[in-house]
């Protein structure tokens, strides 16, 4: 690894942990034991009612608000009183906002078996919300409204740039299914000369040398007719590099090879193809062929038997090579796409985040990120499917994700659920 490289690394990690002490400033959150209930800190402490909710008052009616989830899907419970006695005559609804603008609205009905005000439905995660509260009671209206939020921090567009936070719009997909295969390089057969010598002679010159470069018709060297005594040129049948060399002056030719031209600009992908795989393998399919950090898209143009007894078959990919970049021999892998298989929702994997027992994204809403749990289906190492917790035009964050999560841990928003 180089200085400057090493350099950049450290930059890199200092300015992260900069971002993480300095620049990302955490709402308030909905915190505590999600075994049991949701419970909400924020810069003051919340008051809390008999049952452990939220204790909303106006006058002498009051009503504490919970959400339980011991066992069943997250759910609303309440208790109204007026003074120190329970009311069960009252209508309550709950309305929350979410980041983003979508709206639930949740009506609840009294259970007399329970004691309760039980809300109708679950309640979504993540729990994250502005909620009012409403309350008709003996004619007499009352009205709450306060922040629940969880997963949430704020970040100005100035310092998600410097932090290098870059987002993407979620949409539909491709999920491709692959098989790996290994091989190794090779010069294109087609890009390959060998040079011999049209009239069997005397080698009078010899003009290029092993290593050499060569243009499409450019002498390689004079030979003298043994048969004419007259002397022509022989000159390189294609563009390319003199990779081998069998002439010296004075010598006859003969019918041997005396120069082979290999042209690089274009070289092959060889993968070993082994039965267990022959029925998946076929002309046309595309594949990604890796070596090292290099990458190359390519498409399978021909499947051949290995020769020579070997238990596997051949098959080759073209590989562009304008500046060099790839050499002969090189151990490579090709990923080979069995199929493409449409999908209404994908999120690159590079923005997938493990957050309690969950796998989410954060979506950006103006300077606002907050968590987004994710049913997830197929993946092809690449992008993954979703299934349930993001809408088509969420826009999520792909780039350095790491430290939104690092920031909502540290902050104390990361609870058990």
């Amino acid at each position: 690894m180089s200085e400057s490289t090493k350099a950049n690394q450290l930059a890199i990690l200092f300015l992260s942990l900069f971002l993480l002490g300095n620049w990302l400033v955490p709402q308030s959150y909905a915190s505590g034991d999600h075994s049991d209930s949701h419970d909400e800190h924020g810069e003051h402490e919340v008051e809390k009612g008999p049952n452990g909710g939220r204790l909303l008052e106006k006058g002498d009616l009051s009503v504490e608000l919970l959400i339980y989830e011991r066992g069943i899907q997250p759910e609303f419970r309440a208790w109204i009183s007026r003074g120190d006695k329970p009311q069960e005559n009252a209508r309550l609804a709950v309305e929350l906002k979410r980041l983003g603008g979508k709206v639930d609205r949740i009506p609840f009905t009294w259970e007399q078996r329970n004691g309760y005000y039980r809300g109708e439905g679950a309640v979504g995660e993540p729990h994250s919300f502005d909620v009012t509260v409403s309350v008709l009671h003996n004619g007499e209206r009352a009205e709450w409204s306060y922040e629940s939020h969880e997963g949430r921090v704020q970040i100005s567009e100035e310092m998600a740039i410097k932090a290098g936070i870059e987002t993407a719009v979620a949409g539909s997909g491709t999920i491709k299914e692959s098989v790996t295969l290994y091989g190794k390089t090779a010069v294109d057969h087609r890009s390959l000369s060998h040079v011999r010598a049209r009239y069997p002679g005397t080698l009078v010159t010899i003009e290029k040398a092993l290593g050499d470069l060569v243009e499409k018709g450019e002498k390689l060297a004079t030979i003298e007719s043994n048969d004419s005594l007259q002397t022509y040129p022989l000159v390189a049948p294609i563009s390319g590099q003199i990779i081998d060399k069998q002439a010296s002056r004075g010598e006859f030719s003969g019918e041997r090879v005396l120069f082979t031209i290999a042209n690089y600009n274009q070289l092959w992908a060889e993968l070993q193809v082994f039965p267990t795989r022959r029925g998946q393998i076929s002309r046309g399919q595309k594949v990604s062929i890796t070596a090292g950090e290099r990458t190359f898209d390519s498409t399978i143009t021909s499947l051949a038997p290995g020769g020579n007894g070997q238990p596997f078959a051949i098959a080759r990919a073209v590989i562009e090579n304008p500046n060099d970049l790839w050499t002969t021999d090189l151990m490579v892998q090709g990923q080979v796409v069995t199929s493409e298989s449409p999908v209404p929702l994908v999120v690159e994997n590079r923005a997938l985040q493990p957050f309690r027992n969950w796998t989410v994204v954060f979506v950006k809403v103006g300077e606002a990120y907050e968590i987004r749990p994710l049913k997830l289906g197929r993946t092809d190492g690449k992008v993954t499917e979703v299934l349930s917790g993001l809408n088509a035009g969420d826009r999520y964050v792909t780039e350095n994700s790491y430290l939104i999560k690092a920031d909502i841990e540290k902050s104390g928003a990361a609870h058990n659920h």
